[in-house]
């Protein structure tokens, strides 16, 4: 597989998702996947959890840095109090800017699922994880719309069932699963894109 066949995952969350996130990047195929987070994380924490999970995960995971080339095998952390988008055109760029808040959050889901609108549905996927609130989920919705593969976590393995249960409470989500089937999933799916559940 050449650079241009991977995917691009984007993660939205906020509480009680440290350890889901850094479960999943230990056995997603970081071969086949660039993650971009999104999560709802003060100034001054985020690059020390970029380098936790640098540590303990297969991942190169560091902050985003404005300009930066999006690669398989690495992960993008929002820095705390930035926003953090996918720049237009290709190849994949990461934006950081210090926009207002959207949704009273900064980092915002919403702003990082919203840049994706405008690239190719079938090399986006948006994942969004337990939270509070509902950041993120107009913006899935519309990502859903344009036939980009959405999966919200499901309530049973939340810690707060809120952002996820709005997604899927207003039809934002492909798929509803835990975070081991997200992972057993989206290895499995590789090139071929899944069965859309209505």
């Amino acid at each position: 597989m050449t650079d241009k066949n991977f995917k691009i995952l984007l993660i939205g969350s906020s509480t009680g998702a440290l350890p889901v996130i850094e479960g999943m990047l230990k056995t997603l195929n970081k071969d086949y996947y660039a993650v971009l987070i999104a999560q709802h994380m003060p100034e001054g924490y985020t690059g020390m959890w970029a380098e936790r999970l640098r540590n303990h995960t297969p991942f190169s995971v560091y902050e985003g840095v404005d300009g930066e080339e999006v690669k398989p095998g690495k992960a993008y952390i929002a820095p705390g109090n930035r926003h953090m988008i996918l720049q237009e055109g290709e190849p994949f760029r990461i934006g950081i800017n210090e926009e207002p808040p959207v949704n009273r959050f900064r980092p915002s889901v919403d702003v990082l699922f919203g840049s994706a609108v405008q690239h190719d549905s079938s090399r986006i996927i948006a994942v969004i994880l337990t939270g509070m609130c509902d950041d993120g989920v107009h913006s899935m919705i519309e990502l859903r719309k344009r036939g980009v593969l959405t999966i919200a976590q499901n309530k049973e393995t939340s810690v707060v069932f809120g952002m996820n249960k709005e997604a899927i409470d207003r039809g934002g989500a492909d798929f509803v699963l835990s975070p081991e089937e997200m992972v057993e999933y989206l290895n499995r799916i590789k090139d071929e894109r899944g069965p859309r559940k209505n």
